[in-house]
């Protein structure tokens, strides 16, 4: 199985940081191939500009959705782009990793999603990843204790717009989200016990039933 892991956050020594280490190290020593994407490392630029294209089909107005699909047709892109592109064209599964950030993900990674999840590649005509697995592993702030099992359901329903509106929409099958709960907070001994339940959901990432966005 190929396997691209999306990363985002500043700090290498979170628990995100430690996760993803982690994912990297199992995948591999099951014998999986693993790409990475360390998004702060890369220092990934994430706003969209004008520079995305190396051959705009207009260079009056910008229009977003047509310049994707002539870069699409034309290999138009940004250097940065492909390489973030050819990476999912050569993956199975994808993983986002990140720290909830007001129910969503780092700015860095909604600018990776608006960069690289492009109107002709991952959507519209030319739609290039149906069938591939999706997965967002994340972490929250806070302690853990608030986080009733009505809260937990809460926040899988604010994940909405990424799971179903994003990767769901580019044709991908998601499976359900990972998430520890008050990570800055918890105790070793917890984030040994999260990261053995996070080792499972790894060893069966082939065999896990996606959500079932038909309902």
């Amino acid at each position: 199985m190929n396997v691209f892991i999306v990363y985002a956050h500043p700090e290498p020594k979170s628990f995100d940081g430690v996760m993803f280490n982690h994912a990297v190290s199992v995948l591999t020593g099951m014998g999986h191939a693993v790409q990475l994407s360390d998004l702060y490392r890369m220092r990934f630029r994430p706003t969209v500009t004008t520079n995305d294209f190396t051959e705009p089909s207009d260079a009056l107005i910008f229009d977003l959705q047509r310049e994707q699909a002539h870069a699409a047709r034309s290999r138009g892109y940004a250097p940065d782009i492909l390489a973030e592109q050819q990476k999912l064209l050569w993956c199975d599964t994808l993983i986002f990793q990140f720290p909830l950030w007001w129910y969503s993900v780092p700015a860095i990674m909604k600018g990776w999603i608006d960069r690289v999840l492009a109107y002709g590649f991952a959507y519209g005509q030319g739609q290039s990843l149906i069938g591939r697995r999706a997965m967002c592993v994340l972490t929250t702030g806070g302690a853990p204790h608030p986080y009733t099992p009505e809260k937990r359901e809460a926040i899988s329903r604010l994940l909405d717009h990424l799971l179903r509106g994003t990767l769901h929409f580019c044709g991908m099958d998601v499976l359900p989200p990972f998430a520890v709960y008050g990570a800055v907070n918890t105790t070793e001994q917890q984030r040994d016990q999260f990261l053995i339940q996070y080792t499972q959901i790894l060893r069966t990432l082939e065999t896990i039933t996606p959500i079932d966005f038909s309902r």
